[in-house]
């Protein structure tokens, strides 16, 4: 197995861009996607960043996610937009979707973008980003195909349907950036802790007589990954669907991957993108205040250190710009047979 190993994230950056060029993907599509793919890998979530790149590049070399995404409005109004696109590569059509948020919050106070029709998206935490960067409120959601039990069910029932929440900063600080998925664990990361030979915690699963198991091949066989919260996060998954393929007329959890539709990875699923525009100024000292409020609190040593949504990905962001980011060996692996089926370079830091 190969090694560990480090790469700039300007060189990771150039990967994925020559990648998806190779692929067939536009070069101003392949600028977006890559940014925003190889800035996952900058905060440690390798789960959804090049480990996704061969996934999207088989995607669209077969025809089953298009590469220049056009765009159809279906409705309209002053703030809010609902457009339509067949099977738009994930990461382009949702910062696409994002910024238009953030054009209608701009005008009018808030602004809304659902998008149906589009393929997977990587990390909810970069469409938030980009709204509080901008200096807008971000809120984003996706549905996904049905691939949780819900609460009081014992197969696949629901999506886990992530959100994320983007909340800007004053200058010199961090954004806020919550992003989760409704089951206990990101699926992605089940998966990669398996390819690792690792366990995981009890409560994220259950193995196929409905039993607790630390065992990730188990839970990934059984397809039982349980609900964040018991009933609270399989509520919510339900909503979200809801709130996406529902309020777009787009597929719900449980339509994707079915009857011959497109599953979210290949373009089925829907997302939302809701923009606010903060009332004043104050809000980046509340941000500040409710941060330290959080660090002064007496520790809890058992559960690890308090921090506040992001604070994790911003800290290995800032690791990995000094030092390279740190690719596991099995995504190295991965990359450098994509690199050479591709004929693209990969240059790793020395």
């Amino acid at each position: 197995m190969a090694e560990a190993k480090r790469i700039e994230y300007r060189d990771l950056v150039q990967f994925f861009k020559d990648a998806l060029t190779a692929a067939g993907v536009p070069g101003r599509v392949a600028e977006v996607e890559a940014e925003i793919g190889a800035e996952v890998d900058l905060c440690g979530v390798h789960s959804h960043g090049a480990q996704l790149l061969r996934m999207t590049v088989q995607y669209v070399r077969g025809g089953l996610v298009h590469p220049d995404p056009q765009m159809r409005v279906v409705a309209e109004y002053p703030a809010s937009v609902l457009m339509e696109t067949d099977r738009g590569i994930g990461r382009y059509t949702s910062a696409l979707g994002m910024d238009t948020a953030v054009r209608r919050a701009e005008a009018f106070g808030i602004g809304c973008a659902a998008i149906r029709g589009v393929a997977h998206w990587g990390r909810g935490h970069s469409y938030a980003l980009r709204a509080a960067r901008a200096g807008m409120i971000g809120l984003a959601f996706t549905n996904a195909f049905a691939n949780f039990p819900a609460w009081g069910t014992r197969v696949p029932s629901l999506g886990n349907n992530p959100m994320a929440v983007g909340i800007p900063a004053g200058a010199g600080e961090e954004p806020v950036a919550l992003d989760m998925a409704m089951t206990q664990a990101a699926i992605g990361k089940v998966r990669d802790i398996a390819a690792e030979g690792g366990r995981v915690p009890l409560g994220w699963g259950l193995d196929g007589q409905g039993n607790p198991t630390d065992d990730p091949k188990a839970i990934l066989a059984s397809g039982r990954f349980l609900p964040m919260g018991g009933h609270k996060g399989s509520g919510l998954a339900f909503v979200i669907d809801l709130l996406t393929g529902g309020l777009a007329g787009g597929l719900l959890c449980y339509e994707q991957g079915t009857g011959g539709r497109p599953s979210d990875s290949e373009g089925g699923s829907t997302k939302m993108f809701i923009a606010i525009r903060p009332y004043g100024d104050w809000l980046h000292e509340r941000v500040a205040s409710l941060k330290a409020h959080l660090k002064a609190a007496p520790p809890a040593p058992e559960q690890g250190e308090a921090q506040w949504p992001g604070e994790g990905s911003f800290r290995r962001r800032a690791e990995y710009l000094a030092r390279g980011i740190l690719i596991p060996p099995r995504l190295v692996t991965d990359m450098e047979a994509l690199a050479r089926e591709l004929f693209v370079p990969l240059k790793w830091r020395v």
